[in-house]
């Protein structure tokens, strides 16, 4: 089981400004996340990339649910 979200910064084009990540291998998890943000990452990257298989990291690349839209956030399958 693993619990995660993706921080943006809405005025700036949603760029990431977080990541929260709580489940296996959390600090490889969020290490190898590090580059991206400092390089300026944007959700739309994370939505255009693809995540390493089979890791829960992966699950970073297909988050949809947010805050704002208040869509169901339990994800199903895998």
């Amino acid at each position: 089981m693993a619990f995660m979200k993706v921080i943006t910064l809405k005025t700036d084009n949603e760029r990431v400004i977080g990541m929260h990540y709580y489940g296996p291998a959390a600090d490889d998890v969020i290490g190898g996340f590090a580059i991206a943000m400092k390089l300026g990452m944007k959700k739309r990257d994370l939505d255009r990339s693809i995540g390493v298989h089979p890791s829960t990291s992966e699950d970073f690349f297909t988050l949809t649910a947010t805050k704002r839209n208040g869509e169901d956030f339990k994800k199903s399958g895998c």
